[in-house]
């Protein structure tokens, strides 16, 4: 009987330590946590570009020298910009996170670094996403009165 418990405690204590090694630390799961946030929004925006590219071209033919084709320049300047910041972002967030560097085991140094990074992407994600919905109002609300 002693030896049966024996067994089964050692068995649970095995199980137990090889289900806890599998698992994440909390600081990895917060990670994980905010660099799907930040995929998220950029999934959400992402489709946006081609929408930005025919707008560029409708507000081409409205620009001209008067004050509403000047209009016209300035939607269609942010539009631009809009596209360029979400080129820019999507290069420098690969160089900061790249793609094979995903299963490298991190060090709670590392880790720490990784998640500072992250959270600045966090907030220069959400403010490019908040660029592209405005000027793409805009250029949609120019062009709906014209």
């Amino acid at each position: 009987m002693k030896s049966l418990f024996i067994r089964i405690v050692f068995f649970i204590t095995t199980a137990v330590t090889i289900i806890s090694c599998d698992q994440l630390s909390k600081e990895e799961q917060e990670f994980d946590l905010l660099m799907q946030k930040i995929i998220d929004v950029h999934d959400e925006v992402m489709p946006k570009m081609g929408e930005i590219s025919t707008l560029i071209k409708d507000l081409e033919s409205k620009i001209d020298t008067t004050e509403t084709g000047k209009s016209y320049a300035k939607a269609q300047q942010d539009l631009k910009d809009s596209y360029d910041f979400m080129m820019e972002w999507m290069s420098d967030f690969s160089e900061k996170f790249p793609h094979d560097n995903e299963n490298d085991e991190t060090n709670s140094d590392k880790l720490s670094s990784q998640m500072k990074l992250l959270k600045e992407e966090e907030t220069e994600v959400n403010e490019m996403r908040d660029q592209i919905n405005t000027s793409i109002e805009n250029a949609k609300k120019l062009l709906e009165k014209s």
